[in-house]
């Protein structure tokens, strides 16, 4: 990513300004995406996301066709003068104060350019709270769920409609001229992932339970949910493997997840029957191909093996199916000792069979790991159901 132009940065951080039409808006999470053109020119100018807080504000992204990218706040009490500077202090979690300066765009809404920096543009990913200050004032929290799903797909946005251009000669566009809307946001949990071997060994428990490839390998205490015994399926084969394998990398890279595949000879025993394994952003992730079930079936053999596994407060459930999408995303938790979430997403196979998608996290690399497994999904499926 590139910082923004000066000039630029009034225009594009505003989805819904007099000088952007729009080309195509959605619903990522909470938060409303739009790709927008140029009303000049009819060429795509960014795309944005944007969620409505309780505190008043407005938090929007944006994403340009040259990758530029940066924040923007909008408050409709305010009456600024247009072209004001002001300063602002951010700071992400535990992590330092950054400063920035933004500008009045208008007289509700000011507008901040952001470092060319993938460290940065994780820490908002990744994050869980972000804490304001405009000019010294009190300082303004703001949630940060699902901005992990919610950036990957800003960015995927941007470089999908790049190059595009309106031929119709329509430039007017239909806008929102109230403003961008996002629901409530909840108090985020915190806590980040720790790299202990303690940690990676229990997110190899927790993916050791994903079904078994003949069901050849016995229970052992916390094993993921297992297939029937008459369920065949493919691998692991150098086929398989490479199938899987290439099907991940493009899930990650397209997800902008710095991951690291493990070899077949560095895996734990209870992960050499998967196709594809990596760690990515604090998380383990698999890719297996599984033959002869069914997605509905292999639903509740999942939440049911999950179920006897946890010694505290389990909780299970599914997310709503994506429109056009067969697949299915279903996610278990528990609560006790040795916190544990596990997000599953299944998707038919052209050539027949599912493949199923694990991604787990351990201790406090679970209270985070809804935010990873969207993003994941976003992606998983604009690969696996092409």
């Amino acid at each position: 990513m590139r910082l923004l132009a000066a000039t630029a940065a009034a225009a594009i951080l505003m989805p819904a300004s007099a000088g952007a039409a729009t080309i195509h808006t959605y619903k990522v999470a909470n938060w409303n995406l739009g790709a927008y053109t140029n009303n000049s020119t009819g060429r795509f100018s960014h795309c944005a996301a944007s969620a409505r807080y309780r505190n008043g504000l407005t938090l929007i992204f944006s994403v340009t066709e040259s990758l530029d990218w940066g924040i923007s706040f909008l408050n409709p009490e305010w009456n600024l003068r247009e072209g004001r500077v002001l300063d602002i202090e951010y700071r992400i979690d535990n992590g330092n104060t950054q400063s920035a300066s933004a500008r009045a765009v208008n007289p509700r809404q000011i507008v901040a350019k952001l470092p060319d920096s993938a460290g940065l543009f994780n820490q908002f990913r990744y994050g869980y709270r972000l804490v304001v200050s405009i000019n010294d004032g009190r300082p303004v929290p703001f949630d940060l769920r699902d901005t992990n799903a919610m950036l990957t797909e800003v960015l995927r946005c941007a470089n999908k409609y790049k190059g595009y251009a309106d031929r119709s000669g329509n430039r007017t566009g239909e806008l929102d001229r109230d403003g961008p809307r996002g629901e409530n946001r909840s108090q985020p949990q915190s806590g980040f992932a720790s790299g202990s071997s303690r940690r990676e060994d229990d997110l190899n428990d927790r993916m050791a339970r994903l079904p078994e490839r003949n069901n050849d390998t016995p229970p052992i205490e916390r094993q993921p949910p297992q297939t029937p015994q008459n369920t065949p399926a493919i691998g692991p084969t150098p086929d398989s493997r490479a199938e899987a394998t290439a099907l991940a990398t493009d899930i990650l890279r397209r997800a902008n997840f710095e991951f690291e595949f493990q070899k077949p000879e560095q895996l734990a025993e209870s992960l050499k029957k998967y196709d594809a394994v990596w760690r990515a952003d604090g998380v383990l992730g698999t890719l297996r191909i599984v033959l002869g079930s069914q997605i509905d079936k292999m639903r509740g053999e999942l939440i049911a093996d999950d179920a006897s596994s946890c010694k505290g407060k389990f909780a299970s459930g599914a997310l709503p199916a994506m429109s056009g999408s067969q697949s299915q995303t279903i996610f278990t938790s528990c609560e006790g000792q040795n916190n544990w979430s596990v997000y599953y997403i299944a998707v038919p196979r052209r050539k027949g069979g599912i493949y199923l998608l694990g991604v787990a996290g351990t201790g406090e690399a679970a209270a985070r790991i809804q935010s990873v497994a969207n993003a994941y999904r976003t992606v998983a499926l604009e690969v696996l159901e092409k």
